[in-house]
C-alpha cells in the first residue's frame, strides 16, 4: 500500500465522523462545519491514527481520536479567526464574517464538546488507566494552547519579544496539539515510558517546524495558494521568529519602515511589501535553517520510539520534511 493511499483513506474516515457527528441542520451545526468543508491538512489525526496503527493500535478507535484531534483544531480555528478579525480562511470567508461573532463563538464551543465526546467513543472498551491518561492529554492541550494563543496576543502589544519566548508561545499554541496527537496514539495502543515521552518529543519538534514554515508561507506564498491574504501577520504586529530575527538586526531606517508597517492595519499595500522585502532580506535563511533543525530533531525523537514499518511509519519520517518544504 502506498502512503499516499494510506493517508488518503485515513483523511475520508475522519472527515465522515467529524461531518456526521454534526449532522443536525441548524444553523448552529452549518456554521461549525463551515470549518471542515473547507479542507485542512489534517496532519493532526494523521500522525495520531499512524502512530497507532504502527504499534497495532485498534483502528476504530484511533479514527475517533484523530476526529477528536482535529475537531478541537478546528474550534481553535474559529476563535482565532475573531480574535485575529481575519476574513478569509482557506480561500474561504471565516466562520464569524458568514454568521456573524456570536453564532461564531458558538459553533466553536460546541465544537470543542463534540471533541470530547468523539474521544468518549474512542475510549470505548479502554481501562479506566488509558482513559485517565488520554483525558488528562485532551484537557491538558487545550488549557496549554489558550496559554499560548495569550501569549500570542499579549505579543503583539509589545515592543521586543525575544526568540525564546516566541519558540514557548508556538510550543503551546501550535505544537502542542501535535505533540498530544501522537502521545494519544501511542497511549491508544497502550505503551508508556519513554517511548511516550519520544512521541511527545516528535510531535512537539515537528509542531515548532510546522509553524515557522507557516510563519514564512505567511510572507512568500502565492496568495490564491495560501487561502488568506500574505502579510497579515505584519498587519496584525505577529511577532513571529522572522520579525524577531528582522527587527534586531535591521538598520535605523530599516527598523523605521517595518514598525510603521507593523500592526497597522490602515497601512498601504505597498507599505506592507516593502515590509516584508526587508523582513526576508534579513531573516530568511535564519527562519529556514530553524525549521530544518527542528524537523531533524523530529525525525531523531521518531526514530527513538521504536515503531514497526509500513506505510504509517513511511508517513511519519516523510512528514517532518514535508512540513518545512510545503508551499501551502
Amino acid at each position: 500500500m502506498s502512503v499516499s493511499f494510506y493517508t488518503e483513506e485515513i483523511v475520508k474516515q475522519v472527515d465522515k465522523l467529524m461531518l456526521d457527528s454534526l449532522a443536525s441542520g441548524s444553523s448552529l451545526y452549518e456554521a461549525a462545519k463551515h470549518t471542515l468543508l473547507g479542507g485542512g491538512k489534517r496532519l493532526r489525526p494523521l500522525i495520531l491514527v499512524s502512530v497507532s496503527d504502527s504499534l497495532g493500535g485498534k483502528r476504530e478507535s484511533a479514527l475517533h481520536a484523530g476526529a477528536s484531534v482535529e475537531m478541537l483544531h478546528s474550534f481553535t480555528l474559529v476563535h482565532d479567526d475573531i480574535m485575529d478579525q481575519d476574513h478569509m480562511r482557506r480561500g474561504r470567508p471565516t466562520v464569524h464574517v458568514l454568521w456573524g461573532t456570536p453564532m461564531a463563538i458558538l459553533a466553536g464551543d460546541l465544537m470543542h464538546v463534540k471533541s470530547y465526546e468523539l474521544m468518549l467513543r474512542a475510549l470505548k472498551g479502554k481501562s479506566a488507566e488509558v482513559m485517565s491518561k488520554v483525558l488528562s492529554s485532551l484537557t491538558n492541550a487545550v488549557v496549554v494552547i489558550s496559554e499560548g494563543q495569550a501569549m500570542d496576543m499579549e505579543f503583539e502589544s509589545r515592543a521586543e519579544v525575544t526568540e525564546e519566548e516566541y519558540v514557548k508561545m508556538i510550543s503551546k499554541k501550535t505544537a502542542e496539539l501535535f505533540a498530544v496527537s501522537a502521545e494519544i496514539g501511542g497511549l491508544l495502543a497502550e505503551i508508556d515510558g519513554q517511548r511516550i515521552s519520544n512521541l511527545r518529543d516528535y510531535g512537539m519538534n515537528l509542531g515548532i517546524a510546522f509553524q515557522i514554515a507557516d510563519d514564512i508561507l505567511g510572507l512568500t506564498a502565492d496568495e490564491k495558494e495560501l487561502g488568506k491574504p500574505i502579510y497579515s501577520d505584519i498587519r496584525e504586529g505577529k511577532k513571529t521568529v522572522l520579525l524577531i530575527k528582522a527587527l534586531h538586526s535591521a538598520s535605523e531606517q530599516q527598523r523605521k519602515k517595518m514598525l510603521k508597517a507593523l500592526g497597522n492595519r490602515n497601512c498601504s499595500r505597498e507599505e506592507l511589501e516593502d515590509a516584508a522585502k526587508i523582513v526576508l532580506e534579513l531573516s530568511l535563511d535564519y527562519a529556514t535553517m530553524l525549521a530544518a533543525n527542528y524537523s531533524t530533531k523530529a525525525l531523531q525523537s521518531l526514530e527513538m520510539a521504536g515503531l514497526s514499518g509500513g506505510p504509517p511509519l513511511l508517513f511519519l519520517r516523510e512528514l517532518p520534511n514535508y512540513v518545512v518544504r510545503r508551499r501551502k
